[in-house]
């Protein structure tokens, strides 16, 4: 069989099942990196990529080819990560109650401040994913979507449906129960070095 995107979407926009196999196989990887940030474990991360996956094979007609195949893979990589973030988002939605995600409101007035030379800067990425994965679905969320997925504040409302207040409360809470889980890290690394 072909690899060409426009040969595999075509078989997909058919539901053939062997050309969804293959568009699973190709985008797994992509897929699973976004869902790892939205899930508390890996089962919710494979939970987020396969209801993902099944949105995508039911959606994937509405899906409109663009002619070049540079186009195509492009705009279509933007179509799957938004149902991505939207799944993820749902996802963390339906585990956490509606007081969870209502309790942050608390507004943070002009620019916030951040010390870019903080211990989570020098984290490789699969530390700070397991660090993201402790915090609430609600801040796991917000700073997923600003932190990694580079939205605003305005666009994080809008996705969750918040204030744009509570997104950057849940985004500087995030950070400092970041800060505070990799300060205990390096104090209990520190101990078992004395």
């Amino acid at each position: 069989m072909e690899n060409n995107l426009a040969v595999i979407l075509s078989g997909c926009k058919q539901g053939v099942p062997a050309w969804q196999r293959i568009l699973y196989e190709k985008y797994y990887g992509f897929v699973f990196s976004i869902s790892f940030r939205y899930g508390a474990s890996r089962e919710d991360a494979t939970e987020i990529l396969n209801d993902s996956f099944v949105k995508v094979f039911r959606g994937i007609v509405t899906f409109e080819f663009p002619d070049q195949e540079h186009a195509l893979a492009a705009g279509f990589m933007s179509w799957l990560k938004k149902i991505v973030i939207h799944t993820g988002i749902n996802h963390c939605k339906s585990k956490a109650n509606n007081f969870d995600w209502l309790q942050h409101e608390e507004a943070v007035e002009g620019p916030v401040e951040y010390d870019h030379d903080e211990p989570i800067q020098k984290m490789s990425y699969e530390e700070l994913m397991k660090l993201i994965q402790r915090l609430s679905p609600a801040y796991r969320s917000v700073f997923s979507l600003f932190v990694l997925d580079g939205h605003s504040h305005k666009e994080i409302a809008n996705l969750i449906g918040i204030s744009e207040g509570a997104s950057k409360s849940n985004l500087l809470k995030a950070r400092k129960q970041l800060r505070k889980m990799l300060q205990l890290i390096q104090a209990q690394e520190r101990s078992n070095y004395e």
